[in-house]
């Protein structure tokens, strides 16, 4: 049991108080200051044990700090950590905590208070929010193992490409981005003039076929025009794209209304295991709340004919998606999310098990400074899954030099990648 404190009496306290600060300024000293506070942690692994999940968290390290307080709560990101009376609290010693016996399919924030000298204190740092993988989701190894990436290029017309830094100085950092990522799916978002502008070796169609990689869709208005906007492309040695002629009239819709927004689909083999996976190439409509209705007609709209096209086959859905979790604290609501999850998906960065620069936003407009999360992992670039495909990892392909994005960057994105086991 704490010991019950001790109160001085007011005439007391002043004088002790006075006294110290007359001794301090004779001595020269300063009184302590306080820890410094701490910035949100992040969710860098989670686990389902049996009927619960174990959730990795990391932080940046405070100076000074002599331990560290996780404060963990179900209150719902509009609530800090430290206002719920039923908070759980963890002491950890270092910038790292394994929060155990949490429970599966479930929204937990999170806020680290920094302790310095045994003085207790400093402040807590602000939020972050995670929701924990369901148990439906826990990480079970299959034959068919893969990875599947989005990348947005922003080549989709010339002014885009040539926005930020000029195509002619990204095109070679694009590449070099596509032997990172080095996936099985790649999708392409706003890659249209990617395909055919800037130095031809470097053009992402012969770029793809040289590293072994066949187009399974493309975007198309018409039998006359086809269009590279959003592209799929698989690995040669790992699949097959089956029924082109299916895959491609599967393409041609004109609800986007435009060049760089749209959808492409493909139904692909997996050579080892003879199974078929369904894969869509997404680009939703950007803008604000305005466009939430809009974002939420075209996600149904391409899970309709996925789905249809391809029924009970397992789909992966990449792209970029212009909403994201954060949405929902600022007036707006992440359409695309709610429609996918009332079919059964679930966004890969919320059921991996392990995840890597989650808190860095995969849209970053060229800031090479890189714009940090806080509340909510705010990827724009996502892939959804189908029920019975599990997440071992999700990757933003970030590359950092100095706590920076190395200039010229090679576009507004950086690649989105996830390990699958699909059963």
């Amino acid at each position: 049991m704490a010991p019950t404190p001790t109160l001085l009496p007011r005439p007391v306290l002043v004088l002790l108080t006075t006294l110290a600060l007359a001794v301090g300024a004779l001595a020269g000293a300063s009184p302590t200051s306080a820890v410094a506070q701490a910035d949100a942690p992040w969710v860098s692994g989670q686990q389902v044990v049996g009927r619960t999940v174990t959730v990795n968290l990391d932080w940046d390290a405070v100076a000074g700090a002599s331990s560290y307080d996780v404060w963990f709560s179900t209150a719902g990101p509009d609530t800090y950590p430290g206002l719920d009376p039923h908070k759980g609290i963890a002491t950890v010693g270092g910038p790292h905590a394994d929060l155990a016996g949490l429970t599966p399919g479930t929204t937990y924030c999170f806020a680290v208070v920094a302790n310095g000298d045994g003085k207790g204190g400093g402040n807590g740092g602000p939020r972050s929010c995670k929701v924990t993988p369901p148990i439906s989701r826990a990480v079970v190894p299959t034959a068919l193992q893969t990875t599947a990436a989005t990348f947005n290029v922003a080549c989709g017309a010339k002014k885009n490409c040539n926005k930020g830094w000029k195509w002619k100085k990204r095109q070679k950092k694009v590449v070099a981005d596509i032997g990172r990522v080095d996936a099985d799916i790649m999708v392409f978002v706003e890659g249209h003039l990617a395909h055919k502008y800037g130095k031809k070796k470097r053009w992402i169609g012969k770029v793809m076929k040289k590293r072994g990689y066949a187009l399974a869709c493309q975007t198309q208005k018409s039998k006359k025009r086809k269009l590279f906007s959003q592209t799929a492309y698989v690995r040669t040695s790992e699949y097959a794209v089956v029924g082109k002629k299916q895959n491609s009239k599967g393409t041609r819709f004109t609800m986007f209304g435009d060049r760089d927004h749209g959808f492409c689909q493909a139904l692909v083999q997996h050579l080892a295991t003879g199974k078929q996976i369904a894969v869509g190439a997404v680009h939703l409509r950007d803008g604000k709340a305005a466009a939430d209705g809009l974002r939420q007609q075209e996600t149904k709209y391409v899970l309709d004919r996925v789905t249809s096209a391809f029924p009970g086959v397992p789909a992966v859905l990449l792209g970029d998606y212009n909403s994201h979790r954060g949405l929902d604290r600022r007036g707006q609501t992440d359409t695309p999310r709610l429609v996918m999850e009332s079919a059964g998906f679930a966004d890969a960065v919320d059921i991996a098990a392990q995840l890597t620069y989650p808190y860095l936003n995969s849209a970053h407009g060229f800031d090479t400074n890189p714009p940090r999360s806080s509340t909510w992992p705010t990827h724009v670039d996502r892939i959804f899954v189908s029920p019975g495909i599990s997440v071992p990892r999700w990757d933003n392909i970030a590359v950092l030099a100095g706590g920076r994005y190395a200039a010229p960057m090679a576009s507004d994105h950086n690649p989105v990648r996830a390990t699958l086991y699909i059963h």
